[in-house]
């Protein structure tokens, strides 16, 4: 993040778009020095802008980043994280190192959601011919909640009703053929992902690292605003076309977008977590 001191702090409206404008600045660095150049009275005006605008309509916000991330990002429906009963999953409810699963952006698609229990740091994620794009790191009040695409990037495994080869090894489970923890794992064909580094591979077969989904937190509630990464999600529909219109009934059922993602365990989910 670029250097400079903060407006006075006793303008808490002009401090907090300061702030604001740091943030967009991770996104270009040029913002920042326009937040600089600006007067009092224009500052406000164009953060007090992007920052509603944002809140509204992730749009901007996610125009921009897709620009910075050379169209690494996708921008979805807004969803809202809610429980099995319907009311809205706050940063609480989410229990360290247990995996949860969720839909998103489509009906179909699988995604893990998960407290590391500690700050995780933006990251730079690297691609095997050498670009890489930025990954923002985890969001809550300790910056340890995470989120992730639950289809390999290597074959498209993904969690069903009946089992997971996919699966999040917390701290104190290692895995027994790779021994590592703390990682998400795909047995299928042991693709390594880690979560502290925006499912950057650590090992295996896959040619991509597994793509994570981008949160918000507003006023306590969590959403589901894009995904970011390698967009897997054609090969997905093209692959298990037959499976997911028997599951959903439709391909166009299955495909979706959401609004609203209920969460819960990944063990209420599916029915053998397959581990290895």
């Amino acid at each position: 993040m670029p250097n400079g001191g903060p407006p006075p702090t006793e303008d808490k409206k002009l401090f907090n778009f300061y702030w604001f404008g740091l943030f967009m600045s991770e996104v270009d660095p040029k913002i920042f020095k326009e937040v600089q150049d600006m007067n009092r009275r224009g500052f406000i005006k164009v953060c007090g802008t992007m920052a509603v605008a944002s809140m509204v309509d992730p749009s901007l916000f996610s125009h921009v980043l897709a620009q910075q991330q050379d169209g690494m990002f996708q921008a979805y429906k807004k969803a809202l994280l809610v429980k099995a009963d319907g009311t809205p999953l706050k940063e609480g409810d989410i229990k360290p190192h247990v995996n949860y699963i969720f839909f998103y952006p489509h009906t179909a698609t699988p995604c893990y959601l998960i407290n590391l229990d500690e700050s995780v740091p933006p990251a730079e994620v690297k691609l095997r011919d050498g670009k890489s794009y930025r990954w923002m790191g985890g969001i809550g009040s300790k910056k340890s909640i995470v989120a992730y695409s639950a289809i390999c990037a290597h074959q498209w495994s993904y969690p069903t009703p009946q089992y997971s080869f996919i699966n999040y090894y917390p701290p104190h489970k290692p895995s027994d053929t790779t021994k590592k923890a703390g990682i998400i794992q795909c047995c299928a064909h042991l693709a390594l992902y880690d979560p502290k580094q925006g499912g950057s591979i650590i090992d295996g077969p896959a040619d991509f690292p597994l793509a994570s989904v981008v949160l918000q937190e507003e006023g306590g509630l969590l959403y589901a605003v894009g995904v970011l990464g390698k967009d897997q999600f054609q090969q997905f529909f093209d692959n298990y076309r037959t499976e997911l219109r028997q599951q959903y009934g439709s391909t166009a059922k299955a495909r979706e977008l959401v609004d609203k993602c209920t969460v819960a365990e990944v063990d209420k989910y599916v029915q053998a977590v397959v581990m290895c």
